[in-house]
């Protein structure tokens, strides 16, 4: 088995990519939002995901975005990049300069568009791992790309591959759980309105775009269930699932960059075609989000190095 570089648990947000108005990345808010959730508790980072619009951006801005993320995440907690693409040659592509790069995750989403046998998915993610040492994790959200992995696709890659350790699962089927966790893969759920349910059928952590949001939240639910205090993980699921909810008054992704926006936090436009939300849906996300606010859980921005 590959050594990994850091244990596969907790709360790992599946951050944004901030654009500008011309829909350029944004570096400067970037920065500020990695240190903003690192200074939360977070325990990774999950980049170049559906939440990050990885579908919207070049090869060139995956690489560059990718090589930022591990500058300035410099180490102070593990980061898992998005390498998947609808091709093999570019997923390998992507995965190797990843690699070169420095993260410590490889997660490959499931070719999209095209809807690949069993057997092809086994060869595609073989290949994958086949070509980085590093340890390698699926991305399961049949809902977006309109393909499913299996539990019995992923236990015949993890049968092939020594470095495939596990994935990010979106499907929403917790019954699957249990039995991917007795193959010997780690589960991160990726429903944020599931993450109690996944973690109590041995989901080793959550990967969730509402951390972008309101991270402590997350942190504390996390830790909660960790301390046994089942109670107080319900309440905090409770607390966040209508920001989960609020994903339905908009286009995807941006009820969550809207939603940062109206905090505080830098994050920009989406690049189109996905427009602004309608105002009547920002007046709905506003009453979300002042209930995250009254029970103290909206991020506080850390103070950059120099600052008075």
């Amino acid at each position: 088995m590959v050594p990994m570089r850091a244990t596969l648990h907790g709360v790992v947000p599946a951050i944004i990519t901030p654009f500008r108005e011309d829909e350029l990345i944004d570096y400067q808010a970037w920065q500020e939002l990695i240190d903003t959730l690192i200074a939360s508790g977070v325990h990774g980072l999950f980049i170049i995901g559906g939440q990050g619009e990885f579908f919207s951006l070049t090869e060139e801005e995956r690489v560059v975005g990718t090589r930022f993320c591990v500058q300035t995440v410099a180490r102070r907690v593990p980061i898992y990049a998005n390498v998947g693409a609808v091709t093999t040659r570019e997923t390998i592509r992507l995965a190797e300069q990843a690699e070169t790069e420095g993260v410590d995750y490889i997660v490959v989403i499931t070719p999209y568009y095209l809807r690949p046998s069993p057997a092809e998915l086994v060869e595609h993610y073989a290949a994958v791992c086949a070509a980085v040492d590093l340890p390698v994790l699926a991305y399961n959200i049949p809902e977006r790309t309109g393909v499913e992995l299996s539990a019995d696709t992923l236990r015949r890659i993890r049968q092939r591959c020594d470095n495939f350790v596990g994935l990010k699962d979106s499907s929403g089927k917790l019954e699957l759980i249990p039995e991917l966790v007795q193959a010997g893969l780690a589960v991160f759920i990726g429903r944020d309105h599931m993450i109690l349910e996944g973690l109590k059928r041995g989901c080793v952590g959550a990967v969730t775009a509402c951390a972008n949001v309101a991270p402590r939240a997350f942190v504390d639910l996390y830790s909660a269930f960790q301390a046994g205090d089942l109670e107080q993980a319900a309440r905090l699921q409770s607390l966040v699932e209508p920001l989960r909810q609020a994903f339905s008054l908009a286009t995807f992704p941006s009820v969550v960059k809207e939603a940062m926006n109206m905090i505080g936090v830098t994050a920009g436009r989406c690049r189109r075609p996905v427009g602004p939300m309608p105002e009547e849906a920002r007046s709905q996300l506003a009453a979300v989000l002042a209930k995250l606010e009254e029970g103290g859980y909206l991020p506080v921005k850390p103070a950059r190095a120099g600052s008075a």
